[in-house]
């Protein structure tokens, strides 16, 4: 049964409008797109993929995630209640974002629609601006 259900291209549901401003979804965009030098972070497509639905075989997707469950996701990698394997890229990224700056990302992923099934990439097809823990050796 778990086979069946795997095998099966269920579309993601469409996602509610934001209620963000639209100062706070430029900031979400730019930080997603191009990330900030200036503070050493990255963009979230450098490693998510250019269409955020991840990379196979260990990079999540970002796109059809609730507003709170990406916010709770931020705080914990930038608390230190959730880890990967050293070096831990996420922790840093995340300790390196204002709380704006997570609200601002987590109202622009959570407003985009997931085009097509959403699945992952094979491969990026620039290397990761940073050594990762959970994808060393996987891309």
């Amino acid at each position: 049964m778990a086979h069946y259900f795997a095998a099966l291209d269920v579309p993601y549901p469409p996602q509610p409008p934001s209620t963000a401003s639209p100062a706070v979804l430029a900031l979400g965009r730019a930080l997603v797109k191009h990330g900030d030098a200036a503070r050493q972070i990255p963009a979230c497509v450098s490693c998510h993929g250019a269409t955020m639905t991840g990379v196979q075989p260990a990079t999540p997707g970002l796109l059809g995630l609730p507003r709170d469950y990406l916010n709770s996701q931020l705080g914990a990698w930038a608390m230190g209640q959730r880890h990967a394997l050293a070096p831990d890229c996420m922790a840093q990224i995340a300790k390196a974002l204002t709380a704006a700056d997570v609200s601002a990302i987590s109202a622009w992923l959570s407003a985009l629609p997931v085009l097509g099934l959403g699945l992952p990439v094979e491969r990026l097809s620039e290397p990761e601006p940073l050594r990762c823990g959970s994808s060393e050796g996987s891309h």
